[in-house]
């Protein structure tokens, strides 16, 4: 008798011993053995099923090479030769390979274990589904043998399939998850990590500009560092078209820096061609993104949507990502299925990764500001403890203590109090259309080390203003923030409160 199933036999005779005696200590020891009968039963349990049988058993340096054929396409996995680093999927070379996953299927066929007999002399090999195999892989060897083994129909407990070697009657259950690799294509072995993602800060590239274009845009969105460099800014970025605006670091990031460390969920076709990439919908992406650096040059491009093939067509569909092709990346000639969520940049909206502010100024880096309403000019220079420098001379931050209108004295907490009322003007909607007639409104910060800012407002409608910043048309605000600007101007003048509210 096969010393396998004689083993069987005996855990099944001592877990019957086991059952029985358990019965007695129930029938006079009460509920309180219940407990031990459980943890008894499934001890007995655990050892039956750790039985194992071994349908390959050779060792793994022996394998020279693993053919796969099945309805996915399959693969043909050739051993380490002169020239190669390691083992190689022949179909898709020409891309980056998931050797994880190769080596995983060599230490497979090293040690291929099943978990039950189904028969042992099986002639009626379709009840199985092994007359006509839904896969089968050949396991050469560098003696010149092989082995092949054919893969059958799902077992009844559907964690198993049947299998058996092409040359034997056996007839075995295994386990799916030994077989998975087994069932698919080529394709399945592609490595997925399309641009790492720096293990630390220090590895992190220097950035340097990402451009997005969209189907649904008539404009292209550009991203690049902040000329000032402002220290203290969340954002080390800003948007420079179409128009210009600092950055919200919530909203930004994955926008910005979200390239590094691209993933697909599968890769769909190996070196497509142009017909192919028509079929994607890549011929005419619906988003494009370009990120360029000293050392590097990627270019995304999206096309259509991927939905779950195994849906039903009744059935409302899955939408698994969107297929893409990645450029600037060695080994990455492929088509690939990205999901939606690692692809921010196909439905971002501006005003979701701009920040509040129109302008970084601190207040005390300013010598003046001035605001011009309906030609009437109201100027304020302002005094810091500090002089030029962040600190004054004992030491602590520098501070405006005097600022000045017309020759006469303002107070310095309400002129803050105007001040932050300017920095917080509304930028929740863009506008790109320049407007007609002249600004009735300008805001000009003048630096103490000569820069400027320039914010003109322009009448648009009864209820909205357009914004220039810096002679760039940006942004529409409510006309609300106008009228409160006028009034906290005169309030300020006469010694009253500024009103934050709009």
């Amino acid at each position: 008798m096969n010393s396998k199933v004689q083993g069987v036999i005996v855990c099944g005779v001592i877990a019957a011993s086991l059952a029985g005696m358990l019965v007695f200590l129930n029938k006079t020891g009460g509920d309180d053995k219940k407990e031990e009968s459980s943890a008894a039963d499934s001890a007995a349990f655990s050892e039956a099923e750790a039985e194992h049988y071994y349908v390959l058993d050779r060792d793994e340096a022996d394998i020279t090479a693993v053919t796969a054929v099945n309805e996915a396409g399959g693969f043909t996995l050739d051993k380490p030769a002169s020239g190669k680093s390691s083992w190689t999927i022949e179909e898709i070379t020409s891309i980056n390979q998931n050797k994880t996953l190769i080596d995983d299927v060599i230490s497979k066929c090293g040690l291929l274990e099943a978990s039950k007999i189904a028969e042992e002399d099986a002639s009626e090999l379709a009840k199985y589904g092994l007359d006509e195999p839904l896969a089968s892989f050949t396991v050469s060897y560098n003696d010149g043998s092989s082995k092949t083994v054919l893969v059958g129909d799902t077992a009844p407990d559907t964690k198993y399939s049947y299998v058996k070697l092409e040359d034997s009657s056996t007839v075995y259950m295994m386990l799916n998850v030994r077989l998975s690799h087994f069932i698919g294509g080529a394709n399945e072995f592609a490595a997925l990590t399309l641009i790492p993602k720096p293990a630390s800060d220090a590895e992190w590239p220097d950035y340097g500009k990402e451009t997005i274009t969209r189907s649904d845009w008539d404009y292209q969105v550009v991203f690049e560092n902040d000329p000032k460099d402002i220290e203290g800014m969340l954002s080390s970025q800003v948007i420079s078209e179409p128009i210009f605006a600092y950055l919200n670091i919530t909203g930004s990031s994955e926008v910005t820096h979200g390239m590094w460390g691209l993933t697909a969920s599968a890769c769909e076709c190996v070196a497509p061609s142009d017909e192919q990439l028509k079929g994607y919908g890549l011929d005419e992406p619906r988003c494009t993104v370009t990120l360029k650096g000293d050392d590097y040059d990627y270019k995304l491009k999206v096309g259509g949507e991927a939905f779950d093939p195994t849906v039903a067509e009744q059935d409302t569909p899955v939408l698994l990502g969107y297929y893409c092709t990645i450029e600037g990346v060695t080994g990455c000639n492929a088509v690939y299925v990205i999901p939606e969520a690692s692809l921010p940049w196909i439905n971002f909206k501006i005003e979701e990764v701009i920040s509040n502010l129109m302008t970084t100024n601190y207040l005390v880096d300013l010598a003046e500001m001035s605001i011009e309403f309906d030609g009437e000019k109201t100027v304020y220079e302002m005094t810091t403890n500090g002089g030029s420098t962040d600190t004054d001379e004992n030491g602590k931050a520098a501070d405006v203590t005097a600022v000045t209108s017309d020759g006469k004295d303002i107070d310095v907490y309400e002129y803050k109090s105007l001040y932050q009322y300017i920095m917080s003007c509304p930028t929740n909607e863009i506008c790109f259309d320049d407007p007609e007639g002249e600004a009735q409104v300008v805001i000009r910060e003048t630096r103490k080390d000569g820069g400027e800012d320039v914010i003109e407002l322009y009448k648009d409608t009864a209820r909205r203003y357009v914004v220039k910043l810096n002679g760039k048309t940006s942004f529409r605000i409510q006309s609300t923030w106008v009228d409160n600007l006028k009034t906290n101007m005169e309030n300020l003048k006469n010694g009253k409160k500024v009103n934050d509210t709009y």
